[in-house]
């Protein structure tokens, strides 16, 4: 029987404003201390990629109990791995099977989950005040500037931004980072679900990485796992469920 396709979870949420009663319940103490020290600004964005990533990884750990049992938001840590990759954990120090990534961009967050293996993901908003082409070639492949500086405006826009966001997640799945150099190339012929693979040197595993839809035409996104191709599926991780006076967020 042919293995069923990894599973991704990711979903895009606007930033929760304010200091809810239940961040402290939620973030354990270093996020908590990073998400104060964040400019008024940054902070919705983080408070939701963090708590996504939460509510998703309690949905796809209540499916692997028998019978299911949906662990609590606040039971979750999060830990900085040297690589600055984020590693979901249990508080109480026991091991979880996830994979978790997050980002923000153009005003929305992002949280992708899954438990095959490491993933990454990525969000860049349109800023017409960037020089895209000062940018990529100091950045980008000599292929890459030299392709951007031979279309049309619009074409660049739209392949500087895919473009930077499909590099961000591969280098984000792999650990690696932006130290890792952004002349990776992602612009491979993709197959019918988008997926393009990427050669990185000096990392033997296979790398995937396809775009993401967001709502806003001026957003771009993408998410990339190492392995194999999986299936992206957009979920729904709204900080509340029902009363918006409950103590803690919801996730189910």
């Amino acid at each position: 029987m042919r293995a069923l396709p990894p599973l991704i979870d990711v979903a895009l949420l606007p930033g929760v404003e304010g200091a809810p009663a239940w961040v402290p319940l939620v973030l354990d103490p270093e996020e908590l201390s990073r998400w104060t020290s964040l400019h008024a600004t940054g902070r919705p964005l983080f408070l939701a990629a963090h708590l996504g990533a939460r509510v998703i990884a309690a949905r796809r750990l209540a499916w692997a109990t028998e019978p299911p049992t949906t662990p609590d938001v606040s039971d979750f840590a999060w830990a900085t791995l040297p690589s600055g990759k984020p590693m979901l954990t249990f508080r109480d120090g026991r091991a979880q099977p996830l994979h978790v990534s997050v980002a923000h961009g153009g005003g929305r967050a992002a949280a992708a989950v899954c438990d095959h293996g490491p993933i990454g993901v990525d969000l860049e908003h349109v800023d017409p005040r960037r020089n895209l082409l000062a940018i990529a070639q100091r950045f980008y492949a000599p292929e890459e500037f030299a392709q951007l500086a031979g279309a049309a405006a619009d074409e660049r826009t739209v392949l500087f931004h895919q473009w930077w966001t499909r590099k961000e997640a591969v280098l984000k799945a792999t650990g690696i980072g932006l130290r890792g150099g952004l002349t990776v190339r992602v612009d491979g012929p993709g197959d019918r679900d988008g997926w393009r693979q990427v050669r990185l040197d000096g990392h033997d595993a296979p790398l995937f990485v396809r775009d993401l839809c967001t709502p806003d035409p001026c957003v771009f996104g993408a998410v990339a796992i190492e392995g194999q191709p999986g299936v992206v599926r957009m979920v729904h991780a709204t900080p509340f469920e029902g009363d918006a006076t409950r103590d803690t967020p919801a996730a189910t």
